[in-house]
């Protein structure tokens, strides 16, 4: 089982995450890879979502309530 090896290290990767919490899963990746944990930007998202925290980046403003923003 390949969560089993994530799962493994899910302290290092919450400790990561709690030292910055506006890290992209991109940038968690990355941190990890140089921690030696090797995983895809999907298995952190499946990873998160097993223990129910959303991962995904909020606007830093509130949208325009004149104009469309897309």
């Amino acid at each position: 089982m390949r969560s089993r090896r994530v799962e493994e290290r899910a302290a290092d990767i919450l400790a990561l995450w709690e030292a910055r919490k506006d890290i992209s899963l991109e940038e968690l990746r990355i941190a990890l890879a140089e921690a030696g944990l090797t995983i895809s930007v999907a298995g952190l998202h499946r990873f998160f979502a097993r223990r129910g925290m959303t991962r995904k980046k909020r606007l830093g403003m509130p949208s325009s309530k004149t104009a469309p923003t897309s």
